[in-house]
């Protein structure tokens, strides 16, 4: 991509930094991930290849440029990873004091407080010795009100950073690394923390004291609900909006409106310029002896610096903010108006001060969505000019100019959504359809009304604090409206399309196909469109192939931590999934961030029955938005409820799907897609703890079997041994009870005689599963035991003929 314009005749010169910023970004992706490099090395070949041969000597030049930046990109993400390992990773895995500072502003969330720490010191004995490194440690409640430059000495329990182990999965020890973070911890309080003195000089200071007092005035001039996006849109904290909030926007299309980026850098930037200018034009001397737009222009760099500083140092601000630098340095300067020089500048700028932001969610949504804008807006203007001149006779009357003001004010969300709808669709498998109606009306509700009102209240925070409550409260009225509309789009039927997550290469052919709409050659446009759709839609018809036609059984034992999930993809269509984990103590949904993920990685939208073994919240605890979001049919379950809210909100989820509970019959059997499951515990007369009532499953597909025992233990175990006897021989068993040494009796063993078997557990749990001597009296039998706290995810796949096969996601082998 070129940055200048020349007529046909003269071919424009390449312009280095659109070469230099794409291959620093490549570069460090690739360096976090080295299996991209054979492929990024043959592409880079075949096009040098190309350019020499069309005598492109410049291109080429540029193209070896490129090749710099990524080896240079490379290098550098490389090097985060090597660099010397701190202090604080040594100290993982046990109990010990430490000295260290509130590195960054903690993230204050309902029950939750997150604070990043930078350790100076720390001991296990007597004695303190110097120490490195930094800490996330995530307190319920934080007793101390802590801000960023506090020092404390604390006793923590610290541990690594690690990832559940599942395909396509958030990369959690990455995304700390890349923030310098590389050990985590949880504590119950903080009432026995040393606190030293907090500082009480210093900008920084006082620009905490001033976030602080601002936050203060929202909430008490504020309803409860609308101080928390009043916040988030005047001094960036998000700490406070809920999920369901989250949620919400997100439906309606207008999540980027609650984080400080572009619109709000651009209204502050604005304002501030135009009041600058009206101040300089009422003297003649400036008049006449300088360019007053000019003067005002650098007059309003000082208020977008300090909006920029109390919003906090998020991606999306410090790309609006260089933005705004380099605009302003080139109108300054009387440079060319090149808008997409600014933001590959921005793009090189942030991938240099932090190696790997190129594979920030934050990054990606906010430099593409304005990339969208500034190559997609003067298109579709221009066409609609073009398409107005063919039909100039025709638009005549109010209703026309009305829908031109409509087109063309909607092109920015236009252009915008559909740039980061493949980006959406790969992190959040969601794309909104509402978010032209959406923005139409939220943005200027929160991004004028909010902002403008908003940002006056917070400077009359610091200068006139009596004025503050007057000013924020239009700030409350247009936030309870503009929540009013975004909920009314939001519970349009269809206002989202749930989306499997796209495959690398398919995000490549939709941005293909969206880069082929912008060609202004109509031949090259349809060429490259079609040729983007053909290989989509062969993707999809291998992959339906592949699923449906293969006669290939498949189950996945799911990495949950300390808790049990198997994925059942039967050989037709049908999917089962069959307990869903769960976390209990906390806001993480495990059927939310960890196995909703897998089946739309799997390209799975529809779960056709789900299975609850037994009602222990580690079983249950991801179901219900399992119910919300994948439209099952029923739940088997074996009768048993359990007490408490969590429960309660597995069966509100079943009822607004229409899946009815279902208990199915001891001794059942249910042929699907030619797979027979049969119920073999428990029976109607089974008493005792709920573990041994578990409801146990057996899947018999051509010669094997696998058995789903739940978390039966010893007398559980019993039961089904003398029920069933030889029938309860099986290929594959799932390590009852986590590999509890009060399960897997030697009896119940020789009884199953499995030659694979999978355990179900978390790393380094607290109950020490599975149990050395499990593990022994697996070893003894000769059973390959795979374990997720060690291999990941755990795929068995199963032929008619009967030929198994096992892989963990971390591609390690008992």
């Amino acid at each position: 991509m070129d940055g200048t314009h020349a007529g046909p005749s003269a071919a424009p010169p390449p312009t280095p930094i659109y070469w230099l910023a794409p291959g620093l970004l490549l570069g460090q992706l690739a360096g976090a991930e080295p299996t991209w490099l054979p492929a990024g090395g043959a592409v880079a070949a075949v096009l040098l290849l190309m350019l020499a041969w069309r005598r492109r000597w410049a291109h080429g030049a540029m193209l070896g440029l490129a090749l710099a930046a990524a080896a240079s990109g490379g290098w550098q993400a490389g090097a985060a990873r090597r660099e010397g390992v701190a202090d604080v990773v040594h100290l993982a895995g046990a109990r010990a004091w430490i000295r260290a500072v509130v590195a960054e502003r903690p993230v204050r969330q309902p029950g939750r407080t997150r604070l990043v720490l930078a350790v100076t010191a720390a001991r296990r004995g007597p004695e303190w010795a110097p120490a490195t490194g930094r800490i996330l440690v995530t307190l319920p409640e934080a007793a101390q009100p802590w801000q960023r430059g506090d020092a404390m000495e604390a006793v923590l329990d610290l541990r690594t950073p690690r990832n559940f182990g599942n395909p396509g999965e958030f990369d959690y020890e990455a995304f700390l690394l890349r923030r310098g973070i590389r050990a985590t911890a949880f504590a119950p309080d903080d009432s026995s923390w040393r606190r030293a003195a907090a500082p009480t000089d210093g900008a920084a200071a006082a620009l905490e004291r001033w976030r602080a007092a601002t936050a203060r005035a929202l909430a008490a001039t504020l309803d409860g609900r609308d101080a928390p996006v009043a916040a988030a849109l005047l001094i960036g904290e998000l700490g406070g909006l809920d999920e369901a909030l989250r949620a919400r926007y997100a439906r309606a299309g207008v999540s980027h409106i609650l984080s400080i980026s572009g619109l709000h850098i651009g209204l502050v930037a604005a304002a501030a310029a135009a009041v600058a200018r009206w101040l300089l034009s009422r003297s003649y001397t400036l008049l006449l002896a300088a360019s007053v737009p000019k003067l005002a222009v650098l007059a309003s760099l000082p208020a977008v610096a300090l909006y920029a500083a109390i919003a906090g140092a998020n991606l999306a601000t410090l790309r609006a903010e260089l933005m705004a630098l380099l605009m302003a340095a080139a109108l300054l300067l009387d440079r060319p108006r090149d808008w997409l020089a600014p933001l590959a500048v921005a793009a090189a700028a942030l991938a240099l001060a932090q190696p790997g932001a190129g594979a920030e969610i934050s990054f990606q949504l906010s430099f593409v969505a304005v990339l969208a804008i500034l190559l997609g807006v003067p298109r579709l203007t221009a066409r609609w000019n073009a398409w107005e001149e063919a039909h100039l006779l025709r638009l005549r009357g109010w209703h026309w100019r009305a829908l031109r003001w409509l087109v063309l004010a909607q092109a920015v969300t236009v252009c915008a959504a559909l740039g980061t709808a493949p980006l959406t669709a790969w992190h959040f498998n969601q794309v909104s359809l509402v978010a032209p109606l959406a923005n139409l009306v939220v943005v200027p509700l929160l991004g004028i009304v909010t902002v403008g009102f908003g940002l006056l209240g917070t400077v009359a925070v610091a200068l006139a604090p009596p004025l503050a409550p007057w000013l924020f409260a239009p700030v409350g009225l247009a936030v309870r409206l503009a929540d009013l509309a975004v909920a009314w789009c939001a519970a349009l039927p269809g206002a989202a399309l749930r989306t499997p997550t796209p495959s690398l290469l398919e995000l490549g052919l939709l941005y293909g196909l969206l880069g082929g709409l912008l060609l202004d050659r109509r031949a090259w446009r349809r060429g490259v469109v079609a040729c983007c759709a053909g290989a989509l839609a062969i993707a999809a018809a291998a992959w339906a192939v592949e699923r449906h036609a293969g006669g290939t059984l498949r189950l996945t034992f799911v990495s949950v931590g300390q808790g049990d999930c198997t994925v059942i993809e039967f050989p037709g269509s049908h999917v089962m999934v069959v307990d869903g984990g769960g976390l209990p103590g906390g806001r993480f949904d495990v059927g939310e961030r960890v196995v909703a993920p897998l089946l739309w990685r799997r390209k799975i939208l529809r779960v056709d029955a789900l299975a609850l073994s037994h009602p222990d919240f580690d079983h249950y605890g991801g179901l219900a938005f399992l119910a919300d979001a994948f439209a099952p049919r029923r739940l088997w379950w074996n009768g048993v409820g359990a007490d408490g809210g969590g429960f309660a909100a597995l069966r509100d989820a079943l009822t607004a799907a229409g899946a009815p509970l279902v208990q199915p019959p001891f001794g059942a059997e249910y042929v699907i897609d030619g797979v027979a499951v049969r119920i073999l515990h428990p029976t109607s007369d089974d008493v005792g703890p709920d573990n041994d009532r578990s409801l146990t499953l057996q899947l018999r597909y051509g010669p094997t079997t696998v058995l789903l025992p739940g978390d039966v233990e010893a007398a559980g175990e019993a039961a089904l041994v003398g029920r069933w006897g030889e029938a309860l021989r099986s290929t594959v068993l799932k390590v009852p009870h986590h590999g509890s040494r009060t399960s897997s009796s030697p009896h119940f063993l020789d009884a199953v005689a499995p030659r694979i078997a999978v355990a179900s557990a978390g790393a380094a749990n607290r109950f020490g599963f599975p149990h050395a001597s499990v593990v022994e009296a697996y070893a003894a039998r000769g059973v390959a035991l795979w374990r997720t706290d060690r291999d990941g995810a755990v795929h068995v796949t199963i032929t008619r003929a009967g030929a198994v096969a096992v892989a963990g996601t971390r591609g390690l082998r008992p």
